[in-house]
């Protein structure tokens, strides 16, 4: 996908270090021999922006994300692809894995998959998963899915004696060390390649819009988190809820919110990032596309920035150097 804009714009690292004016950043980025492609974008490659970030003692997490809920239509896939994306675009190294047979995020990124392994292949032992991925650019590699994926289920079901907990794990760990993150998207759907999933992850990423349908879908994935965490014995796994979709000038958006903050359960995993409606997005889903490779200002690209730094801690390191700088007096 050459049309894509392996990059930040200068504005946008400066956001990403803690607010830093323009002047600043262009001097971090001749303190680091770097030239923004000339053009009407100015962008900051993705290696340069992960030397940037390192050389502030910024750390990449190492986690598995899963992007679930039981509804559909939630905005699931736009939000996990284009997360992935911009991850990549503030140089994390991100393997993304489709697990759903529809194959939507593969077909995000153009990825013609007749004739190419998917996890199905790589289940039955038929490929290694060194020659199943698929390389978008250095930072960026995709597992892809397709129709074959319709009987991993059925599969799953059928092998009783079948590690569930450790599949996925399992089969990552030839190549889990190659990347930073893992972001798996998942069908809306209660089965066994979601349980696998939820196992092989350290946060579950539940995309909620404000209406019943959404909310009745968050209740139900996360009492069968719950029960999964419980009956495999899982320490380490999370969840985080997101608003997507959001439009302020609905009444009922408001109501929702306000009651999902009420429940005290829950008002700690709702993460400070709130996805708004944008017109733009159906237009890319439309063309297969990603909302980064249009060069417009948009508030969806705004908020997945948000949401893609929050998520990689980006946001939370600024906030630990601002306590610092105080602690001793700066």
């Amino acid at each position: 996908m050459d049309t894509i804009n392996w990059g930040v714009s200068p504005a946008d690292l400066a956001t990403a270090l803690g607010g830093m004016t323009l002047q600043g950043v262009y001097r971090i980025l001749k303190q680091h021999n770097v030239k923004t492609n000339t053009g009407a974008r100015r962008l900051v490659k993705f290696n340069e922006v992960r030397n940037i970030l390192a050389s502030r003692n910024f750390q990449y997490p190492n986690k598995n994300y899963s992007f679930q809920i039981v509804k559909g239509g939630a905005g699931k896939t736009s939000l996990s692809s284009n997360f992935a994306l911009r991850a990549s675009q503030y140089g994390a190294k991100v393997l993304a894995i489709d697990f759903d047979q529809q194959g939507n995020f593969t077909s995000t990124f153009g990825i013609n998959t007749k004739d190419k392994p998917v996890f199905i292949n790589l289940f039955r032992k038929e490929v290694a998963i060194e020659d199943a991925i698929v390389a978008i650019n250095d930072t960026f590699h995709i597992l892809p899915s397709s129709l074959d994926n319709s009987r991993l289920d059925v599969e799953l079901t059928q092998r009783s004696s079948l590690n569930i907990r450790d599949l996925i794990r399992d089969i990552l760990e030839p190549v889990r060390s190659k990347y930073d993150i893992v972001v798996m998207d998942c069908p809306p759907a209660i089965n066994r390649i979601n349980v696998a999933v939820t196992c092989s992850s350290d946060y579950v990423i539940i995309p909620v819009n404000p209406d019943q349908y959404s909310m009745d879908g968050l209740e139900f994935t996360i009492a069968e988190l719950i029960t999964i965490q419980k009956d495999f014995k899982i320490p380490s796994l999370d969840y985080f809820i997101v608003w997507n979709k959001y439009d302020a000038r609905e009444r009922l958006g408001a109501h929702y919110m306000h009651y999902l903050v009420k429940d005290s359960s829950k008002v700690s995993k709702i993460l400070p990032v709130v996805i708004r409606t944008d017109a733009s997005i159906k237009n890319v889903v439309y063309e297969m596309t990603t909302i980064f490779e249009r060069g417009k200002k948009t508030t969806i690209k705004e908020d997945i920035d948000h949401f893609t730094r929050e998520i990689l801690g980006i946001n939370a390191w600024n906030e630990d150097k601002v306590k610092e700088k105080r602690e001793i007096g700066v």
